[in-house]
């Protein structure tokens, strides 16, 4: 059976430290992104969690809270994939696991430069359903969801591969898991080309379960990651 030994990146206390900082940087970028947006959700006027994504907490009064909570986890999200890459060192998943964590962190970034639009009576005064005009902000918008998203379901399913090749079958199902949780609730949550929702009634809790899903994990992966680095004897993640 192949094992992840506790990853040795270099014998410098410097590099160490380095690689422990970008790791914890991801852990409370993760926590630090859901507990902004659930506490935004619940007090921001007007603004209905349950309905709305979240995106929208970037428009109106109280807006530049979001948007800044956007580019800092994202940039804290690029710095946990450089590493997560440092931690992993070789074998399988070592650049593919660290590249679609570094998408999922390019994504949030953008998606806090470029802001969504304002619909669906939200801020208040904006009239209910889709805008028939989209400006191209909005579809960076979108790009920089789909990079999220998409760097929180590849991440999962790649670093699988390499729990199940070192015999951790069950935190590898837990992996797919997350995957799939993220796959389905975000496509849910999501709309038609005409932007009418598929659940209007509750895409917004539907896209909260897969980035809670999503960021859940990146926050497992580091601790974990750290535990092995902190740890007497060599480890896997998820032994």
């Amino acid at each position: 059976m192949r094992t992840m030994s506790t990853p040795e990146v270099s014998s410098k206390p410097a590099d160490r430290i380095a690689t422990d900082v970008l790791l914890w940087g991801g852990v409370v970028g993760a926590i630090g992104f859901t507990v902004v947006f659930l506490v935004e959700g619940a007090v921001r006027s007007g603004y209905d969690p349950v309905r709305l994504a979240v995106s929208y907490l970037s428009l109106g009064d109280g807006g530049w809270v979001q948007v800044a909570t956007f580019i800092v986890t994202g940039i804290l999200v690029l710095g946990f994939a450089v590493g997560v890459r440092r931690a992993l060192l070789g074998g399988l998943g070592a650049t593919g696991v660290p590249v679609a964590i570094g998408l999922a962190g390019a994504g949030l970034v953008i998606a806090g430069v470029f802001s969504t639009m304002p619909a669906f009576g939200y801020p208040p005064g904006t009239p209910d359903g889709f805008p028939s005009e989209i400006p191209a902000t909005a579809y960076l918008h979108v790009l920089g969801a789909l990079l999220l998203f998409g760097g929180l379901v590849a991440a999962p399913l790649l670093l699988a591969r390499r729990l199940r090749a070192d015999g951790a079958r069950g935190t590898a199902l837990g992996s797919v898991a997350t995957a799939v949780v993220v796959l389905v609730f975000f496509g849910a949550s999501s709309a038609d080309p005409s932007g009418a929702p598929f659940f209007p009634t509750a895409a917004g809790l539907l896209q909260r379960v897969a980035i809670v899903a999503g960021l859940g994990w990146l926050a497992w992966l580091g601790l974990s990651l750290l535990g092995r680095r902190a740890g007497p004897s060599p480890a896997r993640i998820g032994a």
